[in-house]
């Protein structure tokens, strides 16, 4: 009998929420890359023992790619979007840089773009490719909004675009004054004639 009162008195082990962890997880993968993060932090942030992260995504480079898949969704619909309501190329320059900017402090709590930036921390060959055919991704929708809304030079306007994407990105992490990265942006924006 009091092995049966122990045992009910512990209680069960807590189940790891999915999706929550999935956030967490995403979190962690944006702010030190695919390299710097360790099981021992995914289970220290995800309040869960590594038998259970592994039943429940996989090893860490499964995790890592459907981190990356809710970050892509979270990422090209807003930017999907923005192309989409855009109407001439220089609007489009604009609203996707200042989408990136407002994305990158807001909705990402100024963790960089784990696409445009995941290659950085990482030299897994298997995610290093899906890094690779997400940013071809995003630089190919560009460039066929540019292409729609008639550019000169749609190619090398998405190049540019990507660069700067890029950049901002990269600016959200270190600067800490949000005037100084509107002031950037608008000087990009003023300076090149789309």
């Amino acid at each position: 009998m009091n092995d049966t009162n122990s045992s009910s008195t512990r209680g069960r082990p807590r189940k790891l929420d999915t999706n929550e962890g999935l956030k967490r997880a995403l979190t962690l993968f944006q702010r030190y890359g695919f390299e710097n993060v360790s099981v021992a932090e995914l289970c220290s942030t995800l309040n869960a023992t590594a038998t259970s992260i592994y039943a429940t995504y996989g090893n860490k480079e499964s995790l890592f790619l459907r981190a990356l898949a809710l970050y892509k969704n979270q990422f090209l619909g807003k930017l999907e979007q923005t192309l989409k309501e855009s109407e001439s190329p220089s609007e489009m320059f604009r609203n996707c840089l200042e989408m990136s900017l407002e994305f990158y402090l807001n909705d990402n709590h100024r963790s960089g773009c784990l696409i445009l930036q995941g290659n950085l921390f990482c030299r897994n060959k298997i995610l290093l490719e899906e890094i690779a055919k997400q940013q071809i991704e995003i630089q190919t929708n560009i460039k066929i909004r540019l292409q729609k809304l008639e550019s000169e030079n749609p190619e090398e306007l998405a190049d540019v675009l990507m660069t700067l994407m890029r950049g901002i990105a990269l600016s959200v992490k270190s600067e800490s004054d949000e005037d100084k990265l509107y002031t950037t942006l608008e000087f990009f924006c003023t300076a090149f004639d789309c």
